[in-house]
């Protein structure tokens, strides 16, 4: 009985201080997760300008380049109503009728790239750390499992949610 209450004493002090020692690591893979699922490491400015109506698609550059941006257009797409238009970092619409160019520059925003870059392990060295704080989350993970005694222990209580969270996964697999 000595021997199990020291050894659940061990495994809850190394677990309390392996935990916080991932909380960092976490917050930033949590976050990073959520910048790559929204793709927010781009920021878009939306612009609108007024320019003549009717203009060629020679014109078109000619004043997107002089007046506009200044820098070149270099793929588009003319249809009857519009152009559609391509140039570095970003794109645009001009319409005919209208004269009206609304167009989009993207602009990159540097920690939330390198925050995704680490999250897909794209950063040199970071392979290393990444193994460690997987092991760390395995150590916690399955610590856990045998630190709360009784009717709320794993055995009573955390085998149906453990089996819920390996349902769930399953079931995404497969859906």
């Amino acid at each position: 009985m000595i021997a199990k209450n020291k050894i659940r004493l061990w495994l809850r002090r190394i677990h309390r201080d392996a935990g916080y020692f991932v909380v960092g690591i976490t917050l930033v893979y949590a976050l990073s997760g959520i910048f790559l699922h929204h793709k927010l490491g781009v920021k878009t400015i939306k612009e609108s300008v007024q320019v003549s109506s009717r203009l060629s698609v020679d014109q078109l550059k000619s004043e997107w380049m002089s007046t506009v941006s200044g820098k070149e257009i270099t793929y588009l797409e003319e249809r009857s109503d519009e152009i559609i238009f391509y140039f570095p970092g970003g794109m645009g619409a001009y319409r005919k009728n209208t004269g009206a160019i609304n167009f989009e520059t993207y602009k990159d925003r540097p920690f939330v790239i390198f925050l995704s870059q680490l999250h897909e392990n794209r950063i040199k060295g970071w392979g290393i750390i990444a193994d460690i704080y997987a092991g760390v989350l395995i150590f916690l993970a399955l610590s856990g499992l045998f630190m709360v005694p009784g009717k709320n222990g794993f055995v009573r209580r955390g085998v149906w949610w453990f089996m819920a969270g390996v349902i769930l996964v399953v079931l995404f697999a497969f859906l």
